[in-house]
């Protein structure tokens, strides 16, 4: 079943989590002011699969014999791959790049354990796992669920694992086991749309310490007893802020700090457990969770630079200043990453590893390319702030300047730009202004740096990890030419 917005709407009312709100548990989110933006954007994700023009976004699902979100779809061939390619970039064309927690992200996680049921799950943990994994995602996809995740463990001392930690269960681990499930206590960061998801994936970084109690991934409804959720303050606009804000009116997303306070986790829900060992082999190898949610990401952030690209673009037409080189110098650097993210898109598809059970992008291509974005998505924010200048700053409060017949006649002389006259220059540079300086724009800027972890590491395991298996393949190069070399006579 693929839902309609209607049909999320009411069930996050009927099942919404506890989040706690500047002191207060949020009674209603879909009209809460720090969460009703985001909550209708989810909405028109899912009327955005019922739109003509996004049909492609609704295919045949053959693992549950009916219609499904293209989110769901596991690929079984190139084709397939490209048709998913395609219909995500859909999506995100129209959040413009934004919105990277949307429902479609976590969905594609879930078909992804799926199509390991058996080669992964069931082989390491045995065949009750494996029906876990597959009962799950028939769940999600029969009821076209929204999945928020947590992974991180709460900063509190970095310089020791959680387990030597004053209290081991700041980070979530396994308090008992019942013959009902396991019972689990602990936080994790950050759960980015959380307060309006029906359904949690706990799936935390064993890397950082490989105590077995800390080794458990699972999912369970957001509104079971002992889930909690402190958001973080919200930055949605004023009132009728969509004329200086709209972005942040569009796509502002909630995160917050999940905590379990001894949640009883059932049985058929958990589907990693106490072999911490295995996680290498299911982030970068069998499984190869990182190289999915990298492409995933790659798809996310070729939207935005396109969408940057056409807003330098339009400030710098506007301004008269197109025809400076060093202006020219900086859209071209924007539009060199959007070209180079196209390029990964297309050959991670074409370069897909063809598998049994299902076909992946190429990983190498798309942890790459996600990596690299890390720091091309802020590098492209800086540019705008740079070929604007002292410009983005000075712009009128809001709409109601406009209404003021003796102010008008100033904003009209004295805030028109070369190409533009005085209202479609300030909303431009509203719209700028949200993207590079405001709390919405700051804060993905923040989460693009940071939400694939600290950028030292991703670029140091980009050949710790990623290309490990073709080191040889690079040493041989340079070996070659150094066994062609004479060697000085004694």
């Amino acid at each position: 079943m693929i839902r309609t917005g209607k049909d999320y709407l009411k069930s996050i009312r009927e099942r919404q989590p506890v989040t706690y709100y500047e002191g207060e548990i949020v009674n209603d989110v879909t009209s809460h002011h720090a969460f009703r933006i985001p909550v209708k954007t989810v909405a028109e994700y899912y009327d955005l699969h019922w739109r003509e023009d996004h049909k492609a976004l609704r295919v045949y699902n053959r693992d549950v014999g009916e219609e499904s979100s293209i989110s769901f779809m596991r690929p079984r061939t190139k084709e397939d791959l490209a048709v998913m390619r395609d219909g995500l970039l859909k999506i995100y064309e129209f959040y413009r790049g934004f919105f990277g927690r949307s429902p479609d992200y976590m969905n594609m996680w879930t078909m992804v354990f799926f199509a390991h049921a058996e080669d992964y799950f069931g082989k390491h943990f045995g065949s009750k796992f494996m029906e876990n994994s597959v009962g799950i995602y028939r769940e999600a996809v029969k009821n076209d669920l929204f999945y928020t995740h947590a992974i991180v463990a709460p900063m509190y001392d970095r310089s020791k694992p959680p387990s030597q930690w004053d209290d081991p269960y700041i980070q979530i681990g396994v308090v008992e086991e019942r013959p009902e499930g396991v019972v689990v206590r602990g936080s994790a960061m950050i759960s980015t749309a959380a307060p309006y998801s029906e359904m949690l994936w706990y799936l935390p970084n064993v890397r950082r310490d490989t105590d077995p109690r800390y080794a458990i991934y699972f999912s369970i409804p957001t509104n079971t007893k002992g889930v909690r959720f402190l958001a973080r303050r919200g930055f949605q606009p004023r009132e009728g802020g969509e004329f200086e804000y709209p972005i942040s009116s569009r796509f502002e997303e909630a995160d917050a700090v999940l905590v379990l306070d001894n949640v009883l986790v059932p049985w058929d829900r958990i589907i990693f457990y106490k072999k911490p060992e295995l996680i290498e082999d299911l982030m970068w190898h069998t499984v190869s969770l990182r190289g999915w949610f990298n492409w995933h990401f790659v798809i996310q952030h070729y939207s935005r630079l396109k969408f940057l690209a056409g807003l330098a673009m339009a400030v710098a037409e506007a301004a008269g200043t197109s025809s400076f080189i060093n202006v020219q110098e900086k859209i071209g650097e924007i539009l060199i990453y959007v070209a180079l993210n196209e390029a990964v898109l297309h050959a991670s598809v074409e370069r897909a590893q063809e598998l049994p059970n299902i076909v992946r992008p190429d990983p190498y291509l798309s942890i790459s390319g996600s990596h690299f974005n890390m720091r091309a998505v802020p590098r492209a924010n800086e540019i705008l702030r740079s070929i604007t200048g002292g410009a983005s700053i000075p712009i009128p409060a809001g709409a109601k300047d406009f209404t003021n017949p003796e102010e008008r006649v100033y904003i009209e002389r004295y805030m028109a730009m070369k190409g533009l006259d005085a209202l479609e220059r300030v909303k431009l540079f509203n719209l700028l202004w949200d993207v590079v300086g405001s709390e919405v724009g700051m804060r993905y800027e923040q989460y693009d740096r940071f939400s694939r972890g600290d950028p030292t590491i991703r670029w140091a395991q980009t050949y710790t990890e990623v290309f490990r298996d073709r080191k040889q393949e690079f040493v041989r190069l340079v070996r070659e030419i150094l066994d062609q070399m004479p060697n000085p006579k004694a």
